[in-house]
């Protein structure tokens, strides 16, 4: 299973050790083809590309993926395109957020029925609902 992972960069990194945890336990159920999203340096290394590279890369990693998986609590304008796009190509969808550090998510993200949304307490409440979650 390819998994393309999604989440805030620019919109706050104070949750980067939970998107690593994230990504750990993804890749026990297959390839994540956005790996790169928890490298510390990532600001830096982006740094070295253009916006349109940027974009063609993440577009073809969300064309490549089996699902996609978004951790939504730091809202992202990025993240969000990402997801419409995905939608637009017909792509399985999950998102989860934090509901201790976010109360509410977007209703455009809450009222789609073609994501699936997860509210979570914990980062190893969600890692444990992992294999229920991409199973279905």
């Amino acid at each position: 299973m390819k998994i393309y992972f999604a989440a805030s960069i620019y919109g706050g990194r104070e949750l980067l050790e939970d998107y690593k945890s994230l990504v750990m336990a993804l890749k026990s159920y297959g390839e994540v083809l956005s790996e790169e999203i928890v490298d510390t340096n990532l600001l830096q290394k982006e740094e070295k590309n253009s916006p349109e590279e940027i974009y063609l890369s993440d577009i073809e990693k969300i064309k490549q993926a089996d699902v996609i998986f978004a951790e939504l609590t730091n809202p992202s304008l990025g993240v969000g395109y990402e997801l419409g796009y995905a939608e637009a190509h017909y792509k399985k969808i999950l998102g989860v957020y934090n509901q201790t550090i976010r109360e509410k998510i977007t209703p455009m993200m809450m009222g789609n029925k073609n994501i699936k949304m997860i509210a979570y307490k914990n980062i190893e409440e969600i890692i444990k609902k992992l294999e229920s979650l991409l199973g279905d």
